[in-house]
C-alpha cells in the first residue's frame, strides 16, 4: 500500500492535515521542513511546492498543496472515516468553511504576525498590526457565533474542517487575544484536545494551543 508523506512545520495550517492523518490510522511518514530556518525556500523543496508553502502531500503518485484540498482529498479517499457529509450541501459546507479558513483569515492573522510583508515603512507597522487585530477579533466573533449551539463544525459529525479550527484557536493565544471569551469556540477547542490524534499531534510537533 502506498504511504503518504505529509511535509509540514509545527503550528502551521499544516496541522489540520497532520491530525486527520492520524484521526485516519493509515500508515503515513512526516517531512518537517522549518519555514523560519528558510527551507521552504530552498531549490529542493520549490521542485515539490513552486508555491515555496507547507502544507504539502505527497501521495506516492501525486503532489498535492493547500491544506483544504489536501484535507477534501484525505476524507474522499478513506470514506470510511466519514470526515466529510454524504450530501451535496454537506460536502459544500465543508468546503465554504474551509476556503473561508484557508484563504481570507490567513491573510488577516499575518497583518499581526508579519507586518513587514504589507510595508517596508517599520513607522507604519503598528497601524498594520491595529488593522489586523480588528479583523481578527471580527472573524474569531463570526467562528464563536457559527459554533453556537453545535458540538463541531459542520453540526453533530466531527469533520476536516475542525482541525482547522483549532490551529486558528493557536494563533489567536500567540496573538495574546481572550480566546477564553468565545465561548463557543473555546468549548469546541476542549472537545479536539480530547481527541487522541490532536494530542497525538500536539506532542509530536511539540507545540500547544494554549501558547
Amino acid at each position: 500500500m502506498t504511504t503518504h508523506t505529509l511535509f509540514y512545520c509545527p503550528g502551521h495550517l499544516s496541522f489540520a492535515p497532520h491530525v486527520i492523518l492520524r484521526e485516519l490510522g493509515e500508515p503515513f511518514e512526516l517531512a518537517l521542513v522549518s519555514i523560519k530556518d528558510g527551507a521552504t525556500q530552498s531549490a529542493e523543496f520549490r521542485q515539490l511546492n513552486p508555491k515555496g508553502k507547507v502544507p504539502v502531500l505527497h501521495t506516492g503518485d501525486e503532489v498535492l498543496t493547500e491544506s483544504s484540498a489536501i484535507l477534501l482529498y484525505l476524507a474522499l479517499r478513506f470514506p470510511q472515516a466519514l470526515l466529510v457529509p454524504d450530501t451535496a450541501m454537506g460536502l459544500a459546507r465543508a468546503v465554504e468553511w474551509m476556503n473561508w479558513l484557508a484563504s481570507v483569515l490567513p491573510g488577516t492573522v499575518a497583518l499581526n504576525f508579519h507586518p513587514s510583508r504589507f510595508s517596508e515603512d517599520p513607522a507604519a507597522h503598528d497601524g498594520i498590526r491595529a488593522k489586523g487585530r480588528a479583523g481578527i477579533l471580527a472573524a474569531y466573533a463570526q467562528i464563536d457565533e457559527r459554533l453556537a449551539a453545535r458540538d463541531w463544525a459542520l453540526g453533530e459529525h466531527y469533520s476536516i474542517v475542525d482541525p482547522m479550527l483549532l490551529i486558528f484557536f493557536k494563533w489567536g493565544n500567540m496573538l495574546k487575544l481572550d480566546m477564553r471569551g468565545f465561548e463557543h469556540w473555546a468549548a469546541h477547542t476542549e472537545r479536539m484536545l480530547r481527541r487522541p490524534a490532536v494530542a497525538t499531534a500536539l506532542s509530536v510537533e511539540q507545540i500547544s494551543i494554549w501558547a
